[in-house]
């Protein structure tokens, strides 16, 4: 799992009542053993050489690895349940679910939102990254809004999530349009255009949209 087990050796020695530090390959050789598992025993042998004589056999134990990275994807609304891909890495490596790590929280949710995913490291590794994934809110896609003179109407079509759909005028004291329907102020010209801006109000799953026509008095 990518585990590497790294000894440094200090080596002191006393002359003269004074305490130095020895050079690895000057003054002493080491020979280490090899461990991938978490709580495996690691071997290590220093041996005197040069002026220094003797050996020493020590051991110690492989700890469990804390500093992984965890991360999550973000999705965007669909109306259908998500599962979002929850990524591990321990030194460029990615580790496995159920091997090197288990996951509690949402990983599956369909609403848009933030959603919270604990990750906990197992057998070679330990600690627990909480990370936030976010589905997106989605766009309007489906909208068309077109104006019509001869039914005095602003339609607009397409619109998801239940969104409340509002209206304005570049000049209502002209023209307005209320739920759809186009009211033109007595006096009005023929040939007379006005701007119509529609918005679509952001939902809890969608967001906002916006979209201008011109409606031209007939």
């Amino acid at each position: 799992n990518g585990l590497v087990m790294t000894a440094t050796v200090n080596a002191p020695a006393k002359i003269n009542g004074k305490t130095i530090t020895l050079k690895e390959g000057v003054d002493y050789t080491v020979n280490v053993s090899k461990a991938t598992k978490a709580g495996a025993r690691v071997y290590y042998r220093v041996t005197g050489m040069g002026k220094y004589s003797g050996t020493i056999l020590n051991a110690t134990k492989v700890a469990a690895q804390t500093k992984f990275s965890a991360k999550a994807a973000a999705k965007t609304y669909t109306g259908k349940a998500q599962t979002t891909k929850v990524t591990v890495t321990y030194g460029g490596k990615v580790l496995k679910r159920g091997t090197d790590y288990k996951i509690t929280g949402t990983v599956r949710a369909t609403k848009a939102g933030k959603y919270t995913v604990k990750v906990t490291g197992i057998n070679n590794f330990k600690g627990t990254k909480t990370i936030t994934y976010t589905i997106n809110k989605a766009a309007q896609k489906s909208v068309k809004v077109v104006a019509n003179n001869k039914t005095k109407t602003v339609k607009v079509t397409g619109v998801k999530g239940e969104a409340k759909v509002t209206y304005t005028t570049s000049n209502p004291t002209k023209v307005s349009v209320k739920n759809g329907k186009v009211t033109v102020k007595k006096g009005v010209k023929k040939g007379t255009k006005v701007k119509v801006t529609v918005k679509v109000a952001e939902t809890k799953n969608y967001k906002a949209y916006t979209k201008s026509v011109y409606y031209v008095v007939k």
